[in-house]
């Protein structure tokens, strides 16, 4: 590449953050982890560290550098250590409880009826507590 080309790319990549919240995003992050509002994350900011800001900077900050909620949701959880997994089951010991599940007789719960019907009498709706 050019020098001059690599020295301005250097310049460029130097250059201090755009926004003056950059230097305490940790900190930002650490609140909101621990359910802080935007409304207390400018409060902590204004006194502990001195800046002044307004709560929808704080919003736009975040939502500017927050992932996409499509990519969290598919994140894997994290790994457990070994001595929580349980063992692993035989194979004959899954074929006996699936058969025993499958032994075991369905109950059905009666249909609630939601109307009554008398040829002599007009139609009846049928509350929780009887007809009304």
């Amino acid at each position: 590449m050019d020098p001059t080309l690599l020295s301005l790319l250097d310049s460029i990549s130097q250059k201090p953050p755009r926004s003056k919240l950059e230097t305490h995003r940790e900190l930002i992050r650490q609140l909101r982890r621990k359910g802080c509002t935007y409304r207390d994350i400018v409060r902590i900011l204004h006194e502990r560290v001195g800046i002044d800001v307004a709560v929808s900077t704080i919003h736009s900050f975040i939502k500017v550098r927050a992932k996409h909620r499509k990519q969290v949701q598919y994140e894997l959880p994290p790994v457990e250590p070994q001595s929580s997994v349980s063992t692993p089951m035989s194979s004959d010991d899954v074929t006996s409880r699936i058969a025993a599940l499958k032994g075991k007789p369905i109950v059905e719960k009666p249909k609630s009826k939601h109307f009554h019907f008398e040829e002599s009498e007009p139609l009846k709706l049928v509350g929780q507590g009887g007809s009304r």
